[in-house]
């Protein structure tokens, strides 16, 4: 049994109440929400289904995706109907979909080799990430909710360093020599500013990775902090 967790958007009635009940039969973990605002307040998810109604069509549709997908990385895939389809065509955020009257095998089909294709990239040597976080090794490259951060040679090293050694305290004397060498003249303040930088390029009102340990030095927060 694997351990998804799965985000229903849709309104309840008895085919939604069955497809929660397959689907927590083939070992997700599934919670329905009816709105936007529910959705932003629920706990993250792997995978997100969709269910197309009246009103969530079109242009509405395509800016409800694009709003998730800057919130976080998770994977969205609609329960359509044929009126849909040139919505899904023209939205490049929905990863997949199923048309009404949908098979719940076809669905669990779908959705396992969307979460097996993605699980890969998150976990192989090339890419790491920490919530949100995400840095793409061999192009260094970091994004934050999907979106590239510019940042300078130091604070990319700096960062990937601090995601490498997630949720260990690291003194600036550690961080110094680590980044700048046992040879570089400067004091603690170059960590710090650093720092500053780096934090005011990844982090914003909703998101924040970095903690200062008073009088010692930095950590970046685990997943579930």
């Amino acid at each position: 049994m694997n351990s998804y967790r799965v985000l229903i958007l849709a309104k309840e009635s008895q085919i939604i109440r069955e497809l929660i009940n397959g689907l927590t039969l083939k070992g997700y973990a599934c919670t329905i929400v009816s709105s936007e605002e529910e959705l932003a307040s629920s706990e993250s998810a792997d995978l997100l289904l969709i269910e197309t109604r009246d009103g969530l069509v079109g242009s509405v549709l395509r800016d409800l995706t694009q709003r998730i997908k800057q919130k976080g990385l998770i994977l969205i895939v609609l329960l359509a109907d044929k009126e849909t389809l040139h919505d899904i065509e023209n939205d490049s955020d929905i990863e997949d979909f199923v048309l009404k009257p949908y098979s719940l095998n076809e669905l669990s089909v779908r959705i396992k080799r969307l979460l097996q294709r993605s699980k890969p990239r998150e976990e192989s040597a090339e890419y790491v990430r920490s919530g949100d976080l995400a840095i793409n090794l061999p192009r260094c490259e970091v994004t934050v909710a999907g979106k590239t951060v510019d940042l300078t040679f130091k604070e990319y090293e700096l960062l990937k360093f601090l995601i490498s050694q997630k949720g260990r305290v690291l003194t600036r004397e550690v961080l110094l020599n680590k980044i700048w060498g046992y040879d570089y003249f400067g004091g603690d303040r170059t960590v710090d500013v650093h720092i500053r930088r780096l934090r005011s390029k990844i982090e914003d009102a909703t998101h924040s990775f970095i903690e200062t340990v008073r009088n010692i030095g930095y950590r970046l927060k685990t997943n579930d902090e």
